[in-house]
């Protein structure tokens, strides 16, 4: 490329010896020229002052600017290079005012061709132009440190090009008005990758994301980020051997899908970016099988996973089930069994029969209830319960049946580890005790018994545990009891000391009175 200072050419104009076809003229508008002259026009080297202040130092024909040369504007912009028909052609570098700087081909007064033009804030173009703008394949770099190769139309990216970000993100693929458009791929900064279609820069329609973080990929139709319609999930891993499950997107972190694992099959939505490629991700909610006639339904556990999960992971919804001795059939609610059917058997200890209603327990039972796997239910007075005997559990902590402690035994209904209802109870020793009542949470209420062999009766206040006993053969005592397991002890105490003192008070009695002397008769 031809480079002309305006220094240089003003001093070979200098030293040119004069020839007859060199001489200064004078415009009428006030342009003065000074150079050679032929055919009553600039031709050959010369200088144009023009009135506007611009300088032109270079070659002429016919009067137009055409050769080499160098011109100063107005504004401030410098060029030097080639020229044809009065305008820019062929090689030539301008410096703008602005401090911008193009050096490259030129025509018709426009870049056009090949060329570099330099930005006052360090940013730079290189490649083709045309009519003044970029046009074809050329590299842009710009201020900030992004980088593009590839196509331009009209001056902005258009067709197939490669941007490298400042960030350390890239993107290889088509353009359209300055953006991503089409296909392409990018390498984002933390290491995700998407490759697929793209809309005025953003994902748009099929493709996948590869996230680096959970080492997965995602397939599915984009909408920037969002992902939706039907997808895959890929764990990571060799596309042979990975685990990949397929279905439908309903959020960034709910796919609907269906697969199997280890003998279980899964059918419901999942967090995708949860869980790994062995054991699949975590459940959210849906129904789960095993080839045992085991289904659970419905909503499960946080970090739940389908080849480690069970019956028991499930919050609420439905379930059917045979496990550890336990066999329910219905409905699941705060991950406990609700409503439904339940059977219990634990050999040689323990067997249930019945259903549960709005979480309590009701059927019938037969063994020790204290190795029973029913919760809620308070027998730790009793060390005994049930033994062989049929008892029943009716719901909110009821429990009837037999129970022992010691040489007292109770039978009838316990409520919350207390006795409600009728029962009956007994002192199985030689002095023996037994008696049927009526109990209301603990406190009794009524009843009627036999102590060795004497019938009595039994009152309880509307309060407390004070208690009225009455005896068939008159006697009768008020007493305090402690719990329901000491009442007929407590009674059979206050029993025994009114009738000491009574014993005792007769025999006083008896004593203090003096013998009467039998009087004689005449």
């Amino acid at each position: 490329m031809k480079k002309f200072l305006f220094i240089s050419l003003a001093l070979v104009l200098t030293l040119m010896p004069y020839s007859l076809d060199a001489r200064k003229h004078k415009y009428p508008n006030g342009d003065v020229y000074d150079g050679e002259w032929k055919n009553k026009a600039p031709n050959g080297m010369g200088i144009m002052m023009y009135v506007s202040g611009e300088i032109y130092s270079g070659a002429w024909v016919n009067g137009l600017r055409e050769g080499s040369g160098a011109m100063s504007f107005q504004n401030g912009d410098q060029y030097s290079g080639d020229w044809k028909n009065d305008v820019f052609c062929g090689e030539g570098k301008m410096t703008y005012a602005n401090k911008d700087v193009y050096e490259g081909s030129w025509d018709a007064g426009k870049q056009h061709g090949k060329g570099k033009m330099t930005y006052a804030d360090g940013s730079s173009y290189e490649g083709a132009w045309e009519a003044g703008a970029f046009q074809g394949v050329g590299t842009r770099i710009y201020a900030n440190g992004d980088v593009y190769e590839g196509s331009w139309i009209a001056g902005v990216q258009s067709g197939s090009g490669n941007m490298k970000y400042a960030s350390g993100a890239s993107y290889t693929g088509n353009w359209e008005n300055g953006t991503p458009s089409g296909h392409g791929d990018m390498l984002y900064a933390g290491g995700n990758t998407y490759s697929g279609q793209w809309k005025q820069g953003q994902p748009s329609g099929p493709g996948e994301l590869y996230d680096k973080e959970h080492d997965r990929y995602l397939t599915g139709n984009w909408d920037g980020e969002a992902v939706g319609g039907a997808g895959s999930v890929r764990f990571g891993g060799d596309v042979a051997t990975a685990l990949i499950i397929q279905g439908e997107w309903l959020s960034a972190d709910k796919f609907q899908t269906s697969y199997s694992l280890q003998d279980k099959t899964f059918s419901g939505t999942v967090n995708p970016l949860t869980g790994d490629g062995v054991k699949g991700p975590f459940l959210e909610s849906g129904k789960v099988e095993w080839p045992d006639d085991m289904v659970a339904d419905g909503k499960w556990m946080p970090d739940v996973n389908l080849v480690d999960c069970n019956c028991s992971d499930l919050v609420d919804g439905r379930a059917r089930y045979k496990m550890n001795g336990k066999a329910f059939d219905g409905e699941i609610k705060d991950g406990k069994e609700c409503n439904g059917t339940l059977t219990i058997s634990i050999q040689g200890k323990f067997n249930f029969s019945g259903e549960v209603k709005d979480g309590q327990y009701y059927g019938i039972y037969v063994g020790d209830f204290k190795g029973a796997p029913l919760p809620g239910f308070d027998v730790s007075a009793w060390d005994e319960v049930q033994g062989a005997d049929i008892g029943r559990v009716e719901g909110e902590g009821a429990l009837s049946g037999v129970y022992k402690k010691g040489v007292f035994s109770f039978r009838g209904l316990l409520k919350n580890g207390l006795p409600d209802g009728d029962s009956y109870m007994e002192f199985a020793r030689p002095d023996s005790l037994s008696l049927n009542g009526t109990w209301k949470e603990g406190r009794l209420v009524e009843g009627k018994g036999i102590m060795n062999a004497s019938v009595f009766t039994l009152k309880g206040a509307e309060e407390g545990n004070s208690v009225q006993a009455d005896f068939e053969n008159g006697d009768r005592c008020n007493f305090l009891y402690t719990d329901y397991q000491s009442i007929l002890s407590e009674m059979m105490t206050k029993v025994q000391e009114q009738r000491a003192i009574r014993e005792k008070l007769a025999a006083e009695m008896a004593a203090s009175q003096e013998p009467v002397e039998p009087v004689a008769t005449e």
